[in-house]
């Protein structure tokens, strides 16, 4: 991945921690940013409700991909899992698939 956008994946996602934790305080449990040559990667676990995950999903889905520069390097996977919504948002390769699951 070229290093320009490298750094703007950076930058975005610690744009996107700062949204989720003005938004979303009392229940973002954690967030972790992971990087390698290809990708930088952002790992969000919220605790929510069953019956709000889905509307929080697509909100924060329409965030990422409204308000990143290159929105075509974003891909979100998300699924919920006793009591968890957890967020894998990859920034990098456009080859991946985006995945909605419900466990």
């Amino acid at each position: 991945m070229d290093i320009k956008k490298k750094v703007e994946c950076e930058k975005y996602l610690t744009q996107v921690f700062n949204w989720l934790e003005s938004r979303y305080t009392d229940h973002l449990y954690d967030f972790v940013v992971l990087e390698d040559e290809n990708f930088v990667t952002a790992k969000i676990e919220m605790n929510v409700k069953k019956e709000f995950y889905e509307k929080r999903g697509i909100g924060i889905l329409n965030y990422i991909m409204k308000t990143f520069k290159y929105p075509e390097l974003i891909k979100i996977n998300w699924r919920y899992n006793r009591n968890m919504f957890n967020i894998n948002v990859i920034c990098g390769n456009s080859d991946l698939e985006i995945k909605n699951t419900d466990e």
